[in-house]
């Protein structure tokens, strides 16, 4: 989440790497740090310029979520701030879309989806399934309603 800054940004020296002559300096950011109110930003574009760089179009409706189309196959990405959920009807397309993403990116891949921004997956034979239930049952303990 390391994105280029396009302002200057100026923080003081963490007090365990300041030297006794130099504790008056400062360190100016070329990348935004975690944290930095301009981070968000400067993820979010560093990532889709990158995204479209490979070839995603940005979803009109949803500015979170990318899609690439090549040959009669579809790869979507749904992006939340550093989190993404790819998806697609050939595994070998997603796996190279991986491996781009993990050549410009640390990523770690946690492999088929079963959890994502608070709803839980369940692959069935044909099929997926979405649900929270989880949510619910921690919901009804929070209000001492189970």
């Amino acid at each position: 989440m390391n994105g280029p800054l396009e302002e200057e940004v100026y923080v003081q020296q963490p007090i365990s790497f300041a030297q006794e002559n130099d504790k008056h300096k400062v360190y100016k950011l070329k990348k935004a740090l975690y944290g930095l109110k301009q981070a968000p930003r400067a993820w979010n574009k560093r990532i889709d310029k990158f995204l479209y760089g490979i070839g995603f179009m940005k979803c009109i409706s949803e500015h979170g979520v990318y899609v690439k189309r090549t040959k009669g196959n579809i790869i979507s990405i749904c992006l939340y701030v550093d989190d993404l959920l790819i998806s697609g009807n050939n595994e070998e397309c997603i796996e190279s879309c991986k491996a781009e993403l993990t050549k410009e990116f640390e990523m770690n891949d946690l492999g088929k989806l079963s959890y994502f921004l608070g709803i839980e997956f369940t692959q069935k034979i044909s099929r997926l399934v979405m649900h929270q239930a989880k949510y619910t049952r921690d919901l009804l303990k929070k209000f001492n309603m189970e």
